[in-house]
């Protein structure tokens, strides 16, 4: 396993991906991507233009007309078997590529890609499986329904999850007969840019494309109107947007947005699960997850010693660089989410906030993006740290006396993308999970890792749409039409008149 970068070659050339070709961008221009846990250049990557979306949603939708739609779903699905195979067999490649450029520890990084190379044999094998309806008759007329693809997707990803997200927004569009304009974001585009070699390799020219960039080549895809559905995971405000681009258009949106997430804890709970649950929904991917815990309700009766066994437990992480297998905490993944975090920290304590425990970084580890986890307590639902998604290793804890002010506490808030209960009784977890407003809800876990064939989406302002699911995911990436026929009819005796 390589230490550094320095013993790691990066087989890509950052160039955009267009129609089965790698190329440089109209513009002419490069960006550079940092390692987050040094700030070491690791790579260069064109700097795609709103022009180079123009081409490359060309692309797709010659790919989409001449190729990729008349195929049937159950060759359609060998592609994608094929594409898992070679994530498969770059496995190791994929995970140091995605620490490098994310800053996660390998461990999770080779989790990212197993579930990518999951993804794609999952809907590899459901692309032949997903069927319309028949409507019984009504007098000599018959209906039945087709799910037939949209045709050009844009997909626009973020850095947290880079293999995970790029087959989340590929893998399903291609299944269902659409092809793809992936946008990665800026910040870790490497990823992307790996699996479009594989792309390359084993699909028809132009089924997927990749433009990397800025601001301006996302901008122009959530506006484009050669694009026919939009899939966005990233920030809430950013989604926005993108519904308002979309709106001009009329384009179909899925939108996978942030979340402020409660996690209760109630008198009889199992506490070392609790506290142990706890730290990993707060702590994976350096919190930098949507789904991740960043609202903790105590119920006073076992506040306090939820509190120092769960600060005993992060206290005792190791803080490093994701390539360095003894860590347990890695850097924020690039400098604007550093700062992000850092300034929300500073504004927990200006609201007066009090801090029931931050971590310190060991000097050796230089200057990169690592922020220590950080515990408030004392807090109230005016404060911005309480509302506000702060996507990093901040927590903000309140302490509750009945199961209905947790409630309150919980739903008290725009977003509803997750939720957690830790109770002994099952019938009591069963009960909070149907009253708490979010789309997912965790029992006597916090595992916010992906489940495929599980619906993952939020309520509210933590988006719209379903991925990860079967029937719920081909659905969003698939148009139904009606069609209706004349039959012949019911009297044997009138068949005659046919002849």
């Amino acid at each position: 396993m390589p230490e550094t970068q320095s013993d790691l070659s990066l087989p890509y050339n950052g160039k955009l991906f267009i129609d089965g070709e790698f190329i440089e961008s109209e513009g002419g221009n490069r960006f550079d991507v940092e390692d987050p846990a040094s700030r070491d250049v690791i790579g260069s990557v064109a700097d795609g233009t709103a022009e180079d979306i123009d081409i490359a949603v060309d692309a797709a939708r010659d790919a989409y007309e001449t190729c990729w739609r008349q195929l049937s779903a159950r060759d359609r699905g060998e592609y994608l078997f094929a594409v898992a195979d070679a994530i498969e067999d770059e496995f190791e490649e994929f995970v140091e590529l995605e620490t490098l450029e994310n800053g996660k520890p390998l461990e999770q990084s080779r989790s990212d890609v197993r579930e990518a190379a999951k993804t794609f044999r999952y809907y590899g094998g459901g692309a032949d499986k997903y069927h319309g309806d028949t409507i019984p008759e009504k007098r000599d007329l018959f209906d039945y329904t087709v799910q037939e693809p949209y045709g050009v997707v844009g997909s626009i990803i973020p850095w947290n999850w880079p293999p995970m997200h790029t087959a989340d927004f590929t893998a399903a569009p291609i299944a269902c007969g659409n092809t793809v304009v992936l946008k990665p974001a800026p910040e870790a585009p490497l990823s992307s840019l790996k699996m479009a070699e594989i792309w390359q390799r084993v699909l028809p020219d132009g089924v997927v494309n990749v433009v990397t960039g800025s601001t301006e080549p996302g901008v122009r895809l959530s506006r484009h109107d050669g694009v026919n559905k939009i899939g966005f995971t990233g920030h809430t405000e950013t989604g926005t947007k993108i519904m308002e681009s979309a709106a001009q258009t009329i384009t179909s949106v899925m939108l996978e947005l942030g979340g402020k997430n409660p996690n209760i804890v109630l008198p009889d709970a199992p506490l070392d699960d609790a506290v142990a649950g706890t730290v990993a929904g707060l702590l994976t991917n350096t919190g930098q997850a949507c789904a991740g815990c960043e609202r903790l309700l105590l119920h006073e009766d076992i506040a306090d010693e939820f509190l120092d066994a769960f600060i005993d437990h992060i206290s005792a992480l190791t803080i490093g660089p994701g390539i360095d297998s003894e860590t347990d905490i890695g850097p924020l993944a690039n400098a604007k989410q550093y700062e992000k975090v850092t300034d929300y920290i500073s504004l927990g304590k200006s609201e007066g906030a009090t801090v029931l425990y931050e971590g310190e970084v060991p000097e050796e580890l230089g200057d990169g993006f690592y922020v220590p986890p950080v515990v408030f307590g004392d807090v109230d639902g005016e404060m911005r740290i309480v509302n506000e998604e702060v996507f990093g290793p901040v927590i903000v804890v309140r302490k509750y006396s009945s199961v209905r002010d947790a409630i309150e506490i919980a739903n008290d808030t725009e977003y509803g993308l997750t939720g957690a209960v830790w109770t002994r009784d099952a019938r009591v977890g069963n009960r909070l999970a149907r009253r708490i407003d979010a789309g997912i809800v965790y029992i006597n876990n916090y595992d916010n890792g992906t489940f495929l064939g599980a619906p993952f989406g939020g309520f509210g302002r933590s988006g719209m749409g379903k991925k990860l699911a079967f029937e719920e995911t081909m659905q969003e990436f698939t148009r139904t039409k009606t069609v209706r026929t004349r039959v012949a009819s019911e009297d044997l005796d009138e068949l005659d008149d046919y002849y």
